[in-house]
């Protein structure tokens, strides 16, 4: 009796597991893709294997990270692979967009080494970006994917593709003799931006002002490592920009903000800079490599805005007995509760 028990019992539990269902394939398309976009690129092409049911999904994922830094340890090693790992990067970005099907982009990321000899597909990225569009658009160009590469060799933001007439590289004012069609519908998807970050971009502060001021929704905008920035003025009550972040751009002239709703400012540009009327600016980190007169550059700059700060950071390199250091001052406003330090 024990033993037709125990056989009972194991053909239930078999039983039970010959019929159990692929509770998530049965997800509607749109449920699996939100969930696919949470998965790196890579990831969510991996799920083409499970079925038929999921063989095309990962094509209409609205977030494409294609963040790839990992092989740049090999190149610092072996300097020799880089081009090689280059090529591969471009080939696996552009064969991935010609099979993506999706019409809208949350973000779209290119996190690699890249310069300026990666123009033509870059750009083709951008557009590819735009037309679907993007809110976000991060390209992390950093060489090596930490460090500022010179300016001279930096890839060169398009300012033909907004229909801008000038740039300082006359390479990437002139459209590509095809391109000339996509222009008209590429000046109205880019007003979906929300955030907006170039690092080791050269772009002028014609492009930047240029999304300012046709961006309804341009939240935060990051530039570090530009050599073509050299004015820039973020002037105007209607902007929506909250967020800004201008490092390492050493050719800057000027950097005027007057009359915004900015929150946060962090720049390397403080010589340079000229505040006004700018009442919502609670936190501000300024660095620079020169100690020297630095603080009473600054002093001038802040003070109409001093009394407002809920953090200052000063950041200032200088040589002390032929060390560099780095001197960090931390200003809390008294009432103001402390925040974490960047």
């Amino acid at each position: 009796m024990a033993k037709r028990l125990h056989s009972f019992t194991l053909n239930k539990c078999q039983k039970r597991v010959c019929i159990a269902k692929d509770r998530i394939s049965q997800l509607p398309d749109e449920v699996l893709v939100h969930i696919l976009s949470f998965l790196t690129v890579e990831e969510a092409a991996n799920t083409s294997v499970l079925s038929r049911r999921w063989l095309s999904l990962w094509r209409y994922i609205d977030r494409l990270d294609f963040d790839a830094t990992k092989p740049l340890d090999k190149v610092a090693l072996q300097p020799k692979l880089q081009k090689r790992q280059m090529k591969k990067y471009l080939r696996w970005v552009s064969c991935t967009l010609q099979m993506c099907k999706g019409q809208r982009l949350d973000q779209f990321r290119v996190c690699f080494d890249l310069n300026k000899s990666a123009r033509h597909e870059i750009d083709k990225w951008i557009e590819f970006a735009f037309s679907r569009n993007v809110q976000r658009l991060e390209l992390d160009l950093l060489k090596g994917g930490d460090y500022i590469r010179t300016f001279e060799n930096c890839y060169t933001f398009p300012a033909w593709l907004l229909g801008l007439g000038d740039s300082a590289d006359s390479s990437s004012c002139i459209p590509h003799s095809n391109d000339l069609q996509i222009l008209s519908s590429v000046k109205q998807n880019f007003k979906s931006l929300k955030v907006l970050l170039f690092k080791s971009v050269n772009v002028t502060g014609k492009v930047l002002e240029f999304f300012l001021h046709n961006c309804p929704f341009l939240e935060t905008m990051v530039v570090h490592g530009s050599g073509t920035l050299v004015n820039l003025e973020v002037v105007g009550p209607s902007l929506k920009l909250r967020h800004l972040d201008i490092q390492y751009c050493y050719n800057v002239e000027s950097l005027k903000i007057c009359d915004t709703n900015l929150v946060t400012l962090r720049t390397s540009a403080g010589a340079k800079l000229l505040l006004k009327n700018v009442p919502m600016l609670v936190e501000v980190e300024i660095s620079s490599a020169e100690f020297i007169h630095f603080l009473k550059d600054i002093s001038s700059c802040l003070s109409c805005v001093i009394s407002q700060l809920v953090v200052l950071h000063i950041h200032v390199l200088h040589s002390w007995r032929g060390r560099q250091e780095s001197l960090r001052l931390h200003v809390y406003n008294k009432g103001c509760s402390p925040v974490k330090g960047i």
